[in-house]
């Protein structure tokens, strides 16, 4: 059961992020228990995170601020494994290193620095900065899709991922329309939506470019002799 003190503090805490936004990190106790709180990360610009949207998890114990909480994190990010407590100096991992003063905001500033790092520790995993990118570019997507407490938590955050998302595709649907259209529009396309006339110039000129064929070659040989002999018969009359 959440002591008193536990219950004071975190009540403030949260008074405190409604009233202040704090960039990058937001957070907010669930409905049912005030010791479990949600949080989400905006990727920073300049990082592999950028426009990312990070769910996760803060697990507060009774006695806080006098023990630290457990952190973990839910939206597949690949700098952590999702839904794995993290060891970091202000987790639960380390409460030798815990100071009752920090407070959610220190935590999610703490969780954030150490994410756009390169440090590893208990929970943490390698992987490229391509797949942080894809990741970050999915995230939205993940978390309403897939992440049924984000829509049930955060659910201002949850109408604006949709909305963002159906934006998202209509956009790639116009592309993906546009491109189609490009490909379908070659020569004999265009030649069947002109003028007849300028139609009849273009396949001219066409005929005319084109390399001519063994019986065009015999014909023209034929009017060479046919001209040398004609010139040969008026010499000898001459």
């Amino acid at each position: 059961m959440v002591s008193r003190q536990a219950q004071k503090r975190l009540n403030k805490e949260y008074k405190t992020i409604q009233a202040n936004a704090t960039p990058f990190v937001t957070a907010k106790p669930t409905d049912e228990n005030i010791l479990e709180w949600h949080y989400v990360i905006s990727g920073p610009p300049g990082t592999p995170y950028e426009n990312g949207q990070y769910h996760g998890l803060l697990r507060f114990p009774p006695d806080y601020p006098f023990k630290p909480p457990s952190i973990s994190m839910v939206t597949p990010n690949g700098r952590f494994a999702c839904n794995t407590r993290l060891c970091l100096s202000m987790s639960d991992y380390h409460p030798d290193t815990w100071n009752p003063a920090w407070s959610v905001l220190t935590i999610l500033t703490g969780l954030l620095s150490f994410m756009t790092g390169d440090e590893h520790t208990t929970g943490s995993i390698a992987t490229s900065d391509a797949v942080k990118r894809k990741l970050a570019g999915d995230s939205h997507r993940w978390n309403s899709a897939e992440n049924t407490r984000f829509a049930a938590v955060f659910a201002d955050l949850h109408a604006a991922n949709q909305a963002h998302i159906a934006a998202r595709d209509e956009e790639a649907a116009r592309q993906a329309a546009a491109a189609e259209r490009a490909r379908g529009v070659g020569p004999d396309a265009a030649a069947a939506a002109m003028d007849p006339e300028d139609r009849a110039r273009l396949q001219a000129g066409r005929e005319g470019a084109r390399p001519a064929g063994p019986a065009t070659l015999l014909k023209m040989a034929g009017f060479a002799l046919a001209a040398v002999l004609a010139v040969y018969v008026a010499l000898v009359g001459a």
